[in-house]
């Protein structure tokens, strides 16, 4: 049996003292993982991490990109180009890429522009290279569905997704995934949002190293929360747990296209 999770920051500092134990839990309990970044200097690290799992270095997929915190002038893109056309044969997707206007208030308006520049410039890259993408949408979903018709783009996922039921329909209408953490263990109103949600375009994730409250209270996120995330979707589908799993399993490769 196999698991997937959707999106994951394993070249994040808080999981480098852990790395030994955490790829023989993915190789072990057979997770994929999805491995997101967030520059240029963590798009790197996200490519060298799929060489040290010695175990089944295919159990790791790796998402380069510039996340919108991070995209703050032009230059930084130019660079990330050069970084990507000389190791594209090495890259599954372009992620975590996005718009928020969290961001925007720390840099000023300029930012936005810029933000907006680099997030189109990601996108071009992927309708050029056929990846999938992974969008960081806080507060941008409407913003950001303007934006893709604009492009030819086969496979994306709306990361943590947070919006609007009826924005959700849309994002399915478009064949586009929407993807789920754990805080739907928990989480009333992100269940009703789940169920929303068409079952053929959903995505499981963990999101670490990024904490979560209540029963998972000072619990350290790993990719094994994935499982349990799957068994709880199963209760509310009304699914058995193989079934769940296939569901799950299929959705993310039809995202990645083996």
């Amino acid at each position: 049996m196999k698991f997937v999770d959707s999106h994951i920051h394993l070249c994040d500092v808080a999981y480098k003292k852990y790395y030994d134990m955490i790829f023989q839990l993915i190789n072990n309990s057979n997770i994929e993982c999805f491995c997101m970044s967030e520059n240029l200097e963590t798009s790197v690290e996200t490519i060298l991490l799929r060489q040290r799992c010695l175990g089944n270095p295919d159990m790791i997929h790796s998402f380069v990109g510039i996340h919108p915190q991070f995209a703050r002038q032009k230059s930084d893109y130019e660079v990330f180009e050069d970084f990507f056309g000389s190791h594209s044969k090495l890259i599954t997707g372009i992620g975590e890429i996005g718009l928020d206007p969290t961001y925007f208030d720390l840099h000023g308006c300029s930012y936005m522009n810029t933000q907006k520049w680099i997030f189109e410039q990601m996108l071009n890259l992927a309708e050029k290279n056929n990846k999938p993408i992974s969008i960081h949408s806080r507060r941008s979903v409407d913003q950001i569905l303007e934006i893709l018709p604009s492009f030819r783009i086969k496979r994306a996922v709306f990361h943590w997704y947070d919006g609007s039921k009826k924005n959700l329909r849309k994002i399915n209408d478009h064949g586009f995934f929407a993807s789920f953490g754990p805080y739907l263990l928990y989480n009333i109103d992100k269940q009703n949002l789940f169920k929303e949600c068409n079952p053929s375009f959903v995505l499981l994730e963990t999101d670490g190293p990024v904490s979560y409250k209540n029963c998972f209270q000072d619990v350290f996120t790993t990719p094994s929360l994935i499982i349990t995330l799957v068994y709880f979707i199963s209760t509310l589908l009304r699914i058995s747990f193989e079934e769940a799993t296939r569901m799950i399993v299929a959705n993310s490769s039809r995202f990645i296209s083996y």
